[in-house]
């Protein structure tokens, strides 16, 4: 109990396309961040490229598809071994092996990749046409090992499911990180709500965030989420860094005391009580 991690999250422009552009002022974002103590750094989804899944179908757009490693998560690599933090770093993916396409987020540290996310709900509305550009993510909530905390990355349309944040909390998340591009009303009237709920009902942390601007009328509003569902810290519609100190103890107390988690049926989510067993809280507490 008592271990405290700061995290921070950046919400910024993107130009369209313009990766160079675009890794250099999230680079900059970063570098503000970890000034301010941030060890766990999360940029928006696409951070690299903008937003291009926009209602326009163009096969231009697999060209601006990288490998991980490759050199966009390379140049996030070297910069978190600079500054001796971790980066969730999100970007359009192709698979090196089976040249299939993915929404993805590298998890960073400064000894480099560690591992990777890939959204696993991809919507199919009206005027949403992502399912052309990549496929489900085939890697199922992950938690990682990162500062001596347990996170897991969640990316936009995901968070719009409970089940993203209940399976990453059985699997050990403290941390969820939540990346997004979201300019809809219906998505700013749940934006706090949704989040807050996922939080309370699974103990966790949750640090979501967004972009601002752009084409599309990105919102912003990136916050983190405590585990009691209360919303700790926030931002506006600007660009800019939210910095702020979690203490992991809270976790436990939180499944202490509302134990959701605890009566939860895992056989319902795919796990044994056995395999879950690492999360119950009494474990922790003795």
């Amino acid at each position: 109990m008592g271990k405290k991690i700061v995290v921070g999250t950046v919400q910024f422009t993107r130009k369209l396309g313009d990766k160079e552009e675009n890794i250099k002022r999230a680079s900059r974002f970063i570098r503000m961040a970890s000034q301010e103590g941030s060890k766990i750094i999360s940029l928006p989804e696409f951070f690299s490229t903008g937003c291009f899944p926009s209602g326009k179908v163009s096969n231009e757009y697999f060209k601006w598809a990288e490998t991980i490693p490759g050199p966009t998560t390379g140049g996030m690599e070297q910069l978190a071994k600079e500054l001796n933090i971790s980066i969730i770093a999100p970007i359009y993916e192709i698979d090196a092996i089976s040249l299939v396409y993915y929404d993805s987020a590298a998890v960073i540290t400064p000894k480099g990749v560690i591992g990777r996310y890939r959204k696993r709900h991809i919507p199919s509305g009206p005027h949403m046409i992502e399912k052309y550009y990549y496929a489900p993510g085939n890697i199922k909530y992950p938690a990682f090992d990162v500062e001596n905390c347990k996170i897991a990355v969640s990316i936009c349309y995901d968070r719009h499911f409970p089940e993203t944040f209940r399976i990453s909390a059985l699997h050990g998340a403290q941390i969820v990180f939540s990346v997004n591009n979201t300019p809809t009303p219906r998505s700013l009237k749940m934006w706090f709500i949704e989040i807050q709920a996922a939080s309370s009902s699974s103990g966790i942390f949750i640090v979501h965030n967004n972009a601002v601007g752009e084409e599309h009328g990105f919102f912003g509003k990136s916050f983190v989420a405590g585990p009691t569902g209360d919303v700790i810290c926030q931002l506006d519609d600007e660009e800019g860094i939210l910095v702020k100190e979690l203490d992991l103890s809270e976790v436990e107390l939180a499944r202490l005391h509302y134990k959701s988690i605890w009566d939860t049926n895992w056989s319902d989510f795919g796990l044994s009580n056995e395999e879950s067993g690492h999360i119950q809280p009494l474990k922790s507490l003795g």
